[in-house]
């Protein structure tokens, strides 16, 4: 499962609005979750169903075949909420006693069974589902949606619409035969082995998986669609199910899958073993995708327009979903504590692809992107291990430790097996568990068996502990002796997640002129000082280059390494380092070094790093770098940060005239627009108001992309005038990427303001939206707000909500808005007060440097000036190999 309705990799996206200091995982109260009981191995389940999308209901039966699991079992419970169970009979059609209370259906079989004897129980039932089966269809506000149904099971949904046991640790063949209305298709797991045409205009299709599946993975979707063939394998049927009239977007937008399983199935050493592959895409999805057996099923944004094509691709969702098809279909965790080796696997594997597909730095600047995700996460609203009991809905561990980090243990633990040895590892952990239910430690048996190498303690730290490595990093070197010392040291707060000192391999690169050297550093304690024999001093030590250490880096190598790094290191990860180490730096030689990387960095994702560090700087000399940069940055996603940074000069005139440019003129890549008017709302110039409402009257787009940038824009502003037109465009009605955009522009507004009754309201009516993409953004809007006064509306969200996520960020909100009631509005005008003082304050500086003649006011780093004198404590002479010193 992806939880990202456009882009991939990066957590939950609404979550992290007004983010303050961390706070506890669990909630006050939680309990420990185990895997549950199982009293029969279900061995086979059909589902014969009708479905009409119209009459947004489902009725038949569900037919378990099961068989004990120890002898004198005599009563079967099974999974079925708000569903009306009619009757329930054994598989000759005899009755049986049941009671169906609270969700639970309690089957009392014909006779006791022994140990491994099989017997059939077919429940007969009805419903109109609230949670696991969607009814999607058009209304007056949205006259063009399509009549469409589609499941969600996961994380436990499936007993929504099926009895069934709902939970990890179970799995099934299957077989769903549904009777529809004839003109819809459908689709479900397996192979489709019969349609038949049936009375009144309907169809019955029979769809059937023979691999074993748990009950979260059944699937059905029903509705009209244009079915794309997506080519590959003869042996393996790919073909995509797209909204009609689409069809020519399918080629473009999921073209690569059959590429996507030849490099998946030679990776993991396991053939891909299904009987077809299908992805769905359907309207109104709750997530980015879902992982169903052989039957994927995508969110509307999986497709896109050739303008949109430019900077844009769904390739890590497709990539995603179909590694899940080994990584969470047949291997699949036992229970949702270790819910990481589904997530963070498929996490993982969007790199694997963009490898295969990109090259290295695409896919080490994807990596990246998912760290930063998790450090976002953990930094501003919790920490936990990766596998984690305490919580109370599974859905609440489907976060940014789960998938990003997780993705990361993968990615260090490759570099630590060396590439024959993880591969390897990965091939024998799939072919030994395939069709099993899996737990962390199966892992560490397939590695320890294919390699020898105990990784107990690897897994102890990075997915059963908490907290990662904050690392500050320095060398300098000792002519007397030609030893270069490199200091690694553990800054993290010691607390009861980071005890000790996280402990890894770091590989290091001394380099002078063409030689090239790396080092492999065993760290094991919170400080090391490791002393390296060189013939002369280093041009330059790089940290991790490969960037696979799971760590927050500071690098105190001085401000002309970092320039030098900036404009001519071979890695991506140490180029960008470089630039948003420089961040913190003002000086005209640090802009100008800065400016040049904007423009002329061969990799696009360093440009846009370098160009994020001059809007932090914030001197009328990052202001002209960037102005300058932007007729000349290629690459649109370069050229989005531009303009993004540009945004950073608030009441700047000169920042404002280039970002409405962009807006009146256009650009290529309707994302460059978007950000441009986002971007403008944050300049707060007078004149943006005006230039933004034009823009969001005239300028449509794919997934109304540039409006909802200038919706974003004018929340920005953060001026009452805007609000009508917030509130017009948070109704229903319109686009729902404008609509959580409004929310979270009203919350801006509103908390600038003392009287803020009406956004409060318009947004605690946003919890029981409709969408549930607009009930979040509602309570991270409400989060964002401050105000006490939503406290019962966020509880009663939090109580009777049926989707676990809106749960949970109610309590969230609750709990946050309780620590800083009575403070939000006054900490937004000061903040808005320090930020004036510090655009003036940086203008001061930078006519005085200019005064100066340009000279950079920070003096050169020890690391980077000749070396004078030998160290106040001096190494001893260094023997053939690298002796660590440990300091406490």
């Amino acid at each position: 499962m992806n939880e990202h309705g456009e882009h991939v990799g990066c957590g939950r996206c609404a979550a992290g609005a007004g983010a303050g200091a961390r706070e506890p995982f669990a909630f006050p109260g939680t309990s420990r979750k185990y895997a549950r009981d199982r009293v029969v191995d279900v061995r086979h389940v059909r589902l014969d169903v009708a479905v009409d999308p119209a009459q947004r209901k489902i009725a038949g039966t569900a037919r378990h075949t099961v068989a004990a699991i120890a002898d004198g079992t005599e009563r079967l419970v099974l999974d079925a909420a708000e569903l009306t169970v009619t009757g329930v009979t054994d598989g000759d059609g005899k009755a049986l006693a049941f009671e169906h209370v609270d969700g639970a259906l309690t089957i009392r079989l014909a006779r006791r069974l022994s140990a491994g004897q099989e017997t059939d129980v077919v429940v007969a039932y009805h419903g109109a589902p609230r949670r696991g089966l969607y009814f999607i269809a058009p209304d007056e506000a949205y006259p063009d949606k399509p009549v469409q149904a589609w499941t969600q099971g996961q994380d436990e949904d499936a007993r929504f619409w099926f009895p069934c046991f709902d939970y990890p640790n179970e799995k099934a063949s299957v077989e769903v035969v549904v009777t529809s209305p004839s003109k819809y298709t459908t689709l479900s797991n397996g192979a489709l082995v019969a349609k038949t045409p049936g009375p009144r205009g309907t169809t019955t299709w029979h769809w059937r998986l023979a691999i074993p599946q748990v009950s979260y993975l059944v699937t059905l979707v029903v509705g009209e669609f244009d079915e794309v063939p997506l080519g590959g394998d003869a042996k393996v049927p790919l073909y995509a199910l797209v909204p009609v009239g689409q069809g020519k977007d399918a080629a473009r937008c999921l073209g690569r899958t059959a590429e996507m399983m030849k490099v998946f199935s030679e990776r993991f050493g396991v053939a891909y073993p299904y009987e077809k592959y299908a992805q769905a895409v359907v309207a109104d999805f709750i997530f980015g995708g879902m992982e169903n057996t052989t039957a994927t099923t995508l969110t509307e944004y999986a497709l896109y327009d050739e303008r949109a094509a430019l900077d844009y691709d769904a390739d890590d969702l497709i990539a995603h979903e179909l590694a899940h098809q080994w990584w969470g279909d047949l291997l699949t965790c036992r229970d949702w504590s270790h819910g990481w080796l589904n997530e963070g696997f498929a996490t993982w594997c969007e790199t694997v692809f963009r490898e295969h597909h990109l090259g290295a730095d695409e896919a080490t600047w994807h990596a990246l992107d998912a760290w930063k995700a998790y450090l976002s996460e953990d930094g501003g609203e919790y920490r936990r291990p990766i596998v984690c009991k305490d919580y109370e809905e599974p859905i609440d561990v489907f976060d940014r430790h789960l998938y990003q980090k997780g993705s990361w243990v993968l990615r260090f633990l490759r570099a630590e097996l060396g590439e024959d040895g993880f591969w390897a590892s990965i091939r024998h952990y799939a072919r030994s568990n395939q069709g099993k239910h899996v737990v962390t430690d199966d892992l560490r048996r397939a590695v320890e068996e294919t390699t020898g190498r105990n990784i107990e303690g690897f897994l102890d730290q990075w997915v059963h502990g908490a907290g990662h490595p904050e690392l500050k990093a320095s060398w300098s070197w000792d002519e007397a002796y030609r030893v270069v010392t490199v200091r690694v040291e553990q800054t993290q707060k010691e607390d009861a997640s980071t005890a000790g000192a996280f402990k890894g391999t770091l590989v290091v690169e001394l380099a002078a002129g063409d030689r090239v050297e790396r080092r492999r550093l065993a760290v094991t304690e919170r400080v090391h000082a490791f002393h390296l024999p060189w013939d002369a001093r280093p041009d330059v030590v790089r940290f991790d280059p490969d960037a696979v250490w799971p760590a927050a880096w500071t690098l105190d190598v001085g401000l002309d390494a970092h320039r030098k790094a900036l404009a001519s290191d071979p890695t991506i990860a140490c180029r960008a380092r470089a630039a948003a180490a420089l961040a913190k730096d003002g000086s005209l030689e640090t802009v100008a070094a800065l400016a040049r990387a904007v423009r002329g960095d061969k990799f696009w994702g360093v440009a846009a790093e370098a160009a994020a560090a001059l809007g932090e700087i914030r001197t009328p000399s990052a202001r002209e770098a960037l102005l300058a940069a932007l007729p000349e940055v290629k690459h649109p996603k370069a050229r989005r940060a531009v303009v993004r940074a540009l945004g950073a000069f608030r009441g700047d005139e000169a920042a404002a005239d280039a970002l409405k440019a962009v807006l009146a003129k256009g650009d290529a890549s309707l994302f460059v627009e978007a950000e441009a008017a986002e971007a403008l709302g944050r300049t707060r110039v007078p004149s943006a108001r005006a230039a933004l409402e034009k823009a969001l009257a005239t300028k449509g787009s794919w997934a109304e992309s540039i409006r909802a940038g200038c919706v974003r824009g004018l929340g920005n502003l953060g001026s009452p005038d805007v609000l009508p037109a917030l509130f017009e465009r948070f109704a229903w009605g319109q686009h729902a990427r404008v609509r959580t955009a409004a929310a979270i522009g009203l919350a801006q507004v509103g908390a600038r303001m003392v009287q803020h009754d009406d956004v409060r309201e318009r947004l605690e009516a946003g919890i029981d939206d409709r969408d549930f993409r607009v009930q979040m953004a509602a309570i991270a809007a409400l989060r964002l707000l401050g105000d006490e006064r939503s406290a019962p509306a966020l509880a009663r969200g939090a109580e009777q909500a049926t989707d676990g996520r809106v749960k949970r960020a109610c309590r969230a909100a609750m709990l946050r808005i309780g620590k800083r009631a009575e403070r939000t509005t006054e900490v937004a005008r000061l903040a808005d007060a320090v930020e004036t003082l510090r655009r003036e304050v940086a203008g001061l500086h930078d006519k005085l440097r200019k005064l100066e003649g340009g000279k950079p006011a920070a003096a050169p780093a020890k690391a980077n000036a000749k070396a004078k004198a030998a160290p106040a404590a001096k190494p001893r002479p260094a023997p053939k190999a690298p002796v660590r010193k440990k300091r406490r």
